[in-house]
């Protein structure tokens, strides 16, 4: 916030504030025309994203301990495994939605991303995307 010396109170900038505040994206087609879908997603420092990238990497770090001890090389994340987990890393994200029959679902907000890969690469672009979620001060 500005004040009348043109300084800022430094304390009034939180990008893990504003994270948390969800925005509605419109959902595209494959073929980049408006699904009618309306998904509300939280920004990359929101708490729950943070929680689970923190989870990510603990587990992708275990991985490796566990196979130091063995005297082997971590096994190479295969193309389903991350697949998934880029699904979940969406789905941690959206919030809700709008425009949808049912209520909103993390299952079934998972089997539609299984079955629209191009939402998940939207759902992650727009919640990175930290202009969304900064407020003007």
């Amino acid at each position: 916030m500005k004040n009348q010396s043109s300084s800022f109170d430094i304390s009034s900038f939180n990008a893990v504030a504003d994270s948390e505040v969800g925005i509605d994206i419109s959902m595209k087609l494959a073929n980049g025309d408006d699904s009618g879908v309306i998904f509300t997603v939280i920004g990359k420092h929101a708490d729950a994203v943070q929680v689970w990238t923190k989870k990510m990497f603990q587990a992708m770090q275990r991985e490796e301990q566990m196979a130091k001890r063995r005297g082997k090389d971590a096994e190479l994340l295969d193309i389903d495994k991350l697949r998934e987990q880029n699904i979940e890393g969406a789905c941690v994200r959206v919030i809700g939605w709008k425009n949808v029959d049912q209520p909103f679902d993390k299952e079934l907000l998972k089997s539609v991303l299984r079955k629209n890969p191009h939402w998940v690469e939207q759902i992650t672009d727009e919640s990175n995307d930290q202009a969304n979620f900064t407020k003007s001060n």
